[in-house]
């Protein structure tokens, strides 16, 4: 629908936006962890794969990991729920 056309632009460039945001998120955690406890980045790196395969419709996994360029109108309202359990996971493995 031609009505829909300049939506659907912003929205592929915003979830563009947010998925360069979603790698750099993860590009940064990994450079952090390089420092730390040995183990902390593979831990990470588990955590993420383990999230991957979360039968969760809508995660940014699923809308940053296919490039298929597929804009949704939404983006989950539970993101910020499953990164900060991801976050807890990982900081209460490591000790401070």
């Amino acid at each position: 629908n031609m009505a829909n056309y300049p939506q659907d632009l912003d929205d592929k460039r915003n979830l563009q936006t947010i998925c360069a945001y979603w790698d750099d998120f993860h590009a940064c955690t990994l450079t952090a962890l390089t420092d730390c406890q040995e183990g902390a980045t593979d831990l990470w790196e588990k955590l993420r794969r383990e999230s991957k395969n979360l039968d969760f419709q809508g995660s940014l996994f699923e809308l940053c990991g296919g490039g298929s360029g597929a804009a949704p109108s939404l983006l989950p309202p539970a993101l910020p729920l499953l990164l900060a359990a991801l976050w807890a996971a990982l900081v209460t493995w490591l000790p401070f």
